[in-house]
């Protein structure tokens, strides 16, 4: 039997302290984890850039990146990565692990300046350090323990009303039909509150396998009827991510979703801790004000990040209109030119008929000039022979005379 606590909820069967290596583990795999999605990313990239080298459109629907070395080496650091990032969540609360996401994103940054050659300007270097700065802000300052050690625990706090779900109905059923198309915030909300039931829900199987394998067999939480639709939420919970992020990533820009959303995920899954545990992660005020100045910094650094990404975006877009407009004046100037010779190869055939039909006219002329003389020369033979019988018929008669 377990006892129930009015603030806690039901305590575990074997209610042992975490051990100090704990919080150390966790911090390390967040860390890990982080490393190794923000080097996949470059290596996913790096191989579609070659394969767009050799003419493969993935866009297109191209599978050639399936034999592509650089690609499978960043799909294998993502998988390591996540399952680094699924640790982390079992052995540190989700207040500590979830800020620390951002270095995956400066890590990519800094990674593709040496590995890609992509720009990494000054903007982008102080996004960097304010990242950097904020993590630190929050490691210093988060609490390290883990809220529950068991299934009973979690499932206690879970079944309690949470706000996070009425706010997820609102979304849903009023915000999505009338905004979405309109405010990136809708769906990026609502991608949010998926990520935040999906870290929590992550975070209570993760810290009863923990607890599993510290005081195997005695307290199996794999025993616990629990676990299992625990298990299915969370998967359930990565479908519902996926499928609204994709919607915004659809709908709206890159540049614009990603600073959006890590806000939200990130200041989402803090409230839902709180509302969840009813309590403030946090062991004191001051603790609590760092952790959200820390908050605030990471969110800057993110802005200044994607900022330069966009500024690096907009060059590019600027570079590719101007050769549009260099492609566009030479097909305009190349029209001219073949129009010019078209010209000068009719002109010549223009003038070898315009000649042809001068020498006809001017045979016609010719024609009409010489039959006209000849009329006359004709008629004036008339004129002379009618004039001469006229002559030998008057000669009789002189004679006669």
């Amino acid at each position: 039997m377990t006892s129930t606590n009015s603030s806690t909820g039901p305590a575990a069967d074997f209610n042992h302290p975490p051990a100090a290596w704990q919080s150390a583990v966790g911090i390390s795999l967040a860390l890990a984890s982080n490393a190794f999605i923000g080097a996949s990313v470059v290596f996913r990239k790096r191989g579609l850039i070659d394969l767009a080298s050799s003419g493969h459109d993935i866009a297109s629907g191209s599978t050639a990146y399936l034999r592509n070395v650089y690609w499978w080496l960043g799909m294998l650091l993502l998988a390591i990565g996540e399952v680094s990032n699924f640790g982390a969540y079992a052995f540190s609360p989700a207040i500590l692990v979830t800020p620390l996401g951002t270095l995956s994103v400066v890590i990519s940054a800094v990674l593709a300046s040496y590995f890609l050659k992509e720009r990494l300007t000054t903007l982008g270097k102080l996004g960097c350090a304010l990242c950097i700065l904020g993590v630190v802000m929050i490691v210093t300052h988060a609490p390290t323990a883990q809220t529950t050690a068991t299934v009973p625990e979690f499932i206690y706090h879970a079944t309690q009303p949470v706000f996070i779900g009425a706010v997820l109905a609102v979304l849903i059923y009023y915000a999505e039909p009338r905004y979405a198309r309109t405010n990136p915030f809708v769906y990026v909300a609502m991608s949010s509150c998926g990520g935040a039931y999906l870290v929590l829900s992550a975070q209570g199987v993760g810290s009863s396998i923990v607890t599993t394998v510290r005081y195997f067999p005695e307290n199996n939480q794999f025993l616990q009827w629990p676990m299992y639709p625990l298990i299915l939420f969370m998967v359930l919970t990565i479908v519902f991510q996926i499928t609204y992020l994709n919607k915004a990533m659809a709908a709206y820009s890159t540049a614009i979703i990603y600073p959006i959303h890590y806000v939200c995920f990130t200041g989402v899954t803090i409230i839902s801790t709180a509302f969840l545990f009813r309590e403030f992660p946090v062991t004191s005020l001051d603790s609590g004000a760092s952790i959200v100045e820390g908050f605030l910094v990471l969110v800057a650094g993110v802005i200044l990040l994607y900022m330069s990404n966009l500024e690096e975006l907009n060059k590019i877009e600027s570079e590719k209109g101007k050769i549009q407009d260099m492609e566009t004046e030479v097909g305009d100037l190349e029209t001219v030119l073949v129009d010019r010779e078209n010209r000068e190869s009719v002109r010549p055939s223009l003038s070898q008929s315009h000649d042809a039909l001068s020498r006809s006219s001017f045979q016609q002329q010719r024609q009409r000039r010489r039959s006209s003389h000849l009329n006359e020369e004709n008629g004036a033979f008339l004129v002379n022979r009618d004039a001469g019988w006229e002559e030998r018929e008057q000669l009789p008669q002189y004679e006669k005379s």
